[in-house]
């Protein structure tokens, strides 16, 4: 798929939410914006099942019972297909 770069200029409150969502979901910023054109111009975007939301809560849970268990996010990314 072809990409072109976009300059946009933002609000100061846009401009910290797309921040503020990027931090928390460990995407880029370009990411935060694209799954949001998505969404106003209708394309499906990704919903997790009630399986993976079950999968989630259960690792949330884990992580809080034993925060000693936790990786840096930096460590687990190097691990993922296609990162280095």
């Amino acid at each position: 798929m072809a990409v072109r770069k976009v300059a946009v200029t933002l609000p100061e409150e846009l401009y910290k939410m797309v921040e503020q969502a990027r931090a928390i979901e460990h995407r880029s910023r370009s990411e935060v914006i694209q799954e949001a054109l998505r969404t106003h111009f209708g394309e499906p975007t990704y919903r997790p099942t009630e399986e993976e939301r079950a999968a989630l809560v259960a690792a949330l849970d884990a992580a809080q019972a034993d925060p000693e268990s936790l990786h840096e996010w930096s460590d687990v990314r190097k691990t993922l297909p296609g990162r280095r």
